[in-house]
């Protein structure tokens, strides 16, 4: 099946909305290890209000290219965000509309849609356990294409993995990000944590202990269910870290860089897929 051309070699446009054209980047592996390649699916982060591909892609450049080295290719997804007049929901869908594209054109693009790793910082960590544990028909839009797809995996930096409660954030009110559609029940519906049980896939967490943006509680509150749970997951805390790992207090050098954490995330995920 061949997929519709466009104007950048590495660029396809995977959706048509109201508010703007949503493109992603698909870049091969650099080896043929596979007949068909598995993918490492990126979400950028930015706080639900913002997301750039090309800088999700820069901040996971060891994790990226030690993956095209083993065969992988790696995709990174655009997505609406709230200033555009979006809800979660809708951004949530966008995400997955970008996994069934891929899975649409998998054997023109030659990989395997039923091996899918997500990953993300931030915003976007939130986003790809979001695909990974949610029932996909809870987040189903009325896309041209609706081909069946398995995430095996996923790795989430610095997420907001539980978006209610004390302590878990400091992204103020999340009702008055997305224009007062939140309620209490709508935040459960649309945090990962809801969602753990048994059949989901290896998780990577990774946190830093300055970070006051997301705070290390949401994923050590996230990899506790997932452990009892009996889920594959690995967490680790860069001490000292902010919410990109870097160096916060100028006495507290972080024990973790994010190059450190990226590398560790290569290891967990060839341990495991």
């Amino acid at each position: 099946m061949d997929i519709p051309k466009n104007n950048m070699d590495n660029e396809y446009i995977f959706k048509d909305t109201a508010q703007r054209q949503l493109k992603l980047t698909f870049l091969p592996p650099l080896c043929e290890k596979y007949e068909k390649a598995p993918v490492y699916f990126l979400i950028p982060g930015g706080g639900w209000h913002m997301e750039v591909r090309a800088d999700m892609i820069d901040f996971s450049r060891e994790s990226v290219e030690e993956m095209r080295k083993d065969g992988f290719a790696v995709v990174a997804t655009d997505y609406r965000v709230c200033g555009e007049g979006v809800v979660m929901q809708e951004i949530i869908e966008d995400c997955f509309d970008a996994v069934k594209y891929i899975t649409h054109y998998a054997e023109t693009l030659k990989v395997d849609s039923s091996k899918i790793i997500t990953s993300g910082h931030s915003a976007g960590g939130h986003l790809a356990l979001m695909l990974a544990y949610a029932p996909k028909d809870m987040f189903k839009s009325d896309y041209e294409f609706d081909d069946d797809f398995e995430i095996c995996g996923c790795v989430a930096f610095s997420p907001p993995a539980v978006l209610y409660g004390p302590g878990v954030h400091s992204l103020g009110d999340i009702n008055e990000v997305f224009v007062g559609c939140f309620t209490e029940e709508e935040l459960e519906r649309t945090s990962p944590i809801t969602y753990v049980n048994a059949n989901c896939p290896p998780t990577f967490l990774a946190t830093g202990t300055s970070d006051y943006i997301v705070y290390s509680l949401s994923s050590e509150k996230i990899y506790d269910k997932l452990i009892e749970a009996g889920v594959q997951a690995k967490f680790v805390l860069s001490v000292g870290g902010g919410h990109m790992y870097e160096q916060i207090n100028k006495s507290v050098i972080p024990d973790l860089s994010r190059e450190d954490i990226q590398y560790k995330a290569v290891e967990f995920m060839k341990d495991n897929f």
